[in-house]
């Protein structure tokens, strides 16, 4: 390999565009003792392919592989490329516009961080693209459009895989950041290159090149979803739950699986599907781990490795996009811990409901509240606007948990007994911001068996978010002053009163040895005592 040696390779197939790109090459400075080679690869079955042949004929350290319509336009173009290379031995790969993170959709140009200049004309006429400025000699990306790409080392080009014209640009990207090396876009004051291309069509493949992209290096650019699935002997609706998994868009996901069962059926149909997939893991508790499923909640969380959680209660649905919509966004923001959506409401054959006045959207558009503005949002509103379990996504490091218990920490550590989502938005929501996406992404199944029907978990809401109230202001979480404190008071004497009377009519001559109605009243006694008294203050 001649370390003072630049190859310019090219995948040609249009003479008049080549030769006009070598006239622009022939006038570039050449610094002293440095020696150039010029490459054509005629008849090339794909771009990879054409690469590959060239890294075979070249003994050249530095290799520009450019397309036969760019043409350099900056005459110190050799001796910029050569200083940036110098100043850093691990930079392995330099482009001329790129992103500093790779969308979900695996498109470069979808980030909308992405850096660079370029003369272009893929719109039908020449036009400059001018994206986020560089204020340093270069700027660090993770992929590079492939209309030049140079290198110094010398990495085999994924041809198996990558055998048309779309995506081999990403790919080469991808496997020098896995070998270590780092990839840059230069400062330009005025854009290097000219790239000629015409209206560019995505018609010859570019989909499926893009999931191939996707398919392979999912679990290389994009962090770990874990999807957890709660089950307990019901299987009417948990393969409609599998499958809304296993579809997602988005690829680097893992699904566990927590089976309170008393019988085998979960099991079983679980079983089928990892004999087709290892995205599935699979435990049995052996029976029902205790309070109210809450525990198996906790085993799932603990079982899995993702960086981001989202859970799926096992009669519930998600949108085959929902997993990407909200990854997206956490890409782009590390102050986020927690992104939800608007939710639809399904009965037991798949039928959507009409919304009620706690499902229907809250804005007309995706938007960012902070942790503050959400909290307060769904307390003084007395509504779950953020959703059941299955609708958020949060991040794994903002969740307080106890692995020896497999327990996640109620809201400050208050004992609740069936608003655990509510409480565990709260928790989220003291550690980041939030994201409320206004497409549904998900859907809330109602149906006649589920524990939503049981009227006594109604009468625990009301003490849940009672608790959950005080909480927030003793302790000045999302409630500050006293004012807001009434205004929440009141809000929910008015939302729930009535249970307090329907209690009464229903449990008035129940037997005192019932040691939950026991219970029921004595929290409620608590409850009515200290309302007044937080009144009267």
């Amino acid at each position: 390999m001649k370390e003072n040696k630049i190859a310019f390779i090219t995948c040609v197939n249009d003479e008049t565009l080549y030769e006009k790109s070598l006239s622009y090459i022939n006038k570039l400075q050449i610094p002293m003792g440095i020696e150039i080679e010029i490459i054509a690869i005629r008849n090339a079955k794909s771009m990879t392919s054409a690469y590959n042949e060239a890294i075979q004929k070249s003994d050249s350290k530095y290799k520009v592989y450019l397309h036969q319509d760019v043409y350099i336009q900056n005459n110190n173009f050799i001796n910029q490329i050569l200083n940036i290379f110098k100043d850093d031995a691990n930079i392995g790969l330099i482009g001329m516009v790129g992103a500093k993170i790779i969308p979900v959709s695996g498109i470069w140009w979808d980030d909308p961080c992405k850096v660079g200049k370029v003369y272009d004309s893929h719109r039908g006429t020449m036009e400059l693209l001018v994206f986020n400025e560089i204020n340093d000699l270069y700027s660090e990306v993770k992929g590079i459009d492939g209309l030049i790409m140079i290198t110094q080392y010398d990495l085999p080009w994924i041809e198996d895989i990558f055998d048309g014209w779309h995506f081999y640009d990403a790919s080469q990207s991808v496997e020098f950041i896995k070998r270590g090396f780092n990839i840059v876009v230069p400062d330009q004051k005025i854009p290097w290159c000219i790239h000629d291309c015409g209206i560019v069509t995505t018609s010859n493949g570019f989909e499926k090149y893009r999931n191939r992209f996707l398919d392979n290096y999912s679990k290389d650019i994009f962090p770990l979803v874990s999807i957890l699935i709660p089950a307990y002997n019901q299987t009417k609706y948990l393969k409609s739950a599998l499958d809304s998994a296993l579809n997602q868009t988005y690829r680097n996901t893992e699904i566990i699986v927590c089976d309170d069962s008393t019988n085998n059926d979960v099991q079983t149909l679980v079983e089928q599907y990892m004999l087709k997939t290892n995205k599935i893991k699979y435990f049995n508790n052996g029976g029902p781990l205790g309070d109210r499923g809450k525990i198996n909640l906790g085993k799932c969380f603990k079982e899995s490795s993702g960086e981001y959680i989202n859970y799926l209660l096992h009669d519930d649905l998600f949108n085959l996009n929902k997993i990407d919509r909200m990854i997206n966004y956490f890409l782009y923001d590390d102050t986020l811990s927690l992104i939800t959506s608007y939710r639809k409401m399904i009965d037991e054959n798949g039928n959507y409901y009409n919304d009620n006045f706690r499902t229907v959207c809250q804005y007309p558009y995706d938007v960012r509240l902070t942790g503050e503005e959400a909290g307060k949002k769904l307390l003084l509103s007395m509504i779950n606007y953020i959703g059941e379990m299955t609708t958020a996504m949060f991040r794994r490091k903002a969740l307080e948990f106890d692995y020896a218990n497999y327990n996640i920490i109620d809201y400050d550590k208050n004992e609740i007994y069936c608003l655990g989502d509510i409480s565990l938005w709260l928790k989220l929501l003291q550690k980041g911001n939030m994201i409320y996406i206004s497409e549904p992404l998900s859907n809330f199944r109602i149906h006649s068996s589920q524990s939503v029907q049981d009227t006594t978990l109604i009468f625990w809401a009301s003490i849940d978010f009672f608790k959950i109230i005080i909480s927030s202001y003793e302790n000045k979480f999302f409630l500050k002053d006293k004012k807001e404190l009434i205004q929440c008071l009141m809000s929910w004497y008015k939302e729930y009163h009535g249970d307090l009377i329907r209690f009464i009519e229903q449990y008035n001559n129940d037997s005192e040895n019932n040691s939950e109605v026991i219970k029921l009243k004595n929290e409620y006694i608590s409850c009515y005592t200290k309302f007044i008294n937080m009144l009267l203050e």
